[in-house]
């Protein structure tokens, strides 16, 4: 499955998501479905290509990571997300295998090197987890959609044990190509005051890891 779109992202302090649901509910958007607490383990290659592109500014850059929703890991998925600018393409698979919720990582791995896919020609390495509450929310003419990130923990995957605490709240507007120009005249004619940030969370939580000697 495959999903392009582009992405805006607000950045703010811990603590501002009742907020942030306030200003959508006045600007004509509602909450779609339940909040879920989404789980994300991220790779890089070896010489972490991906992290430093994003820091160095490369306007075309990837991710990839697996993800799972409310510790279900029965039903995993592998992601692929290319980016230039605030255009993105995501490709989505979901995995087959049996994933020990003990061993995680481990099986994540096993999984990823042994599949006869595109990515064993390839040099990777695991580098970090990431989990934390999201809301989903669409916009009254169904065009824009908006989620809220809240209460950011990261793991690396060397040190498991080791709680990372980000301390912010994300608002993210997605929405399809076709839509960029009247999402931009939306936007101003709504009561928005924010700002658009670049903001990665692998690469806020990679550059903290490295800076205290926990990603090398």
């Amino acid at each position: 499955m495959s999903d392009l779109r582009i992405e805006k992202k607000f950045i703010f302090g811990k603590g501002k998501e009742n907020n942030l649901k306030l200003s959508l509910l006045k600007n004509g958007f509602s909450e779609i479905f339940q909040p879920r607490q989404i789980s994300s383990v991220y790779l890089d290659t070896l010489n972490f290509d991906f992290a430093r592109d994003n820091i160095n500014g490369v306007s075309k850059r990837k991710k990839i990571r697996f993800r799972w929703y409310n510790n279900d890991l029965g039903n995993i998925y592998l992601e692929e997300k290319a980016k230039q600018n605030f255009q993105v393409n995501k490709v989505i698979k979901e995995i087959n295998a049996e994933i020990n919720k003990d061993y995680i990582v481990r099986d994540l791995k096993k999984y990823f090197y042994e599949v006869k896919n595109k990515f064993n020609s390839f040099n990777y390495r695991f580098v970090l987890n990431v989990n934390y509450l999201r809301s989903y929310w669409i916009s009254d003419n169904k065009k824009y959609r908006a989620t809220i990130d809240q209460n950011l923990i990261v793991n690396p995957i060397n040190n498991l044990s080791f709680n990372l605490n980000l301390n912010e709240t994300i608002l993210e507007f997605k929405f399809s190509p076709k839509y960029e120009s009247s999402f931009r005249d939306f936007y101003y004619k709504k009561n928005f005051n924010f700002r658009a940030k670049k903001f990665s969370k692998y690469i806020q939580s990679f550059n903290i890891l490295e800076d205290s000697g926990l990603i090398n």
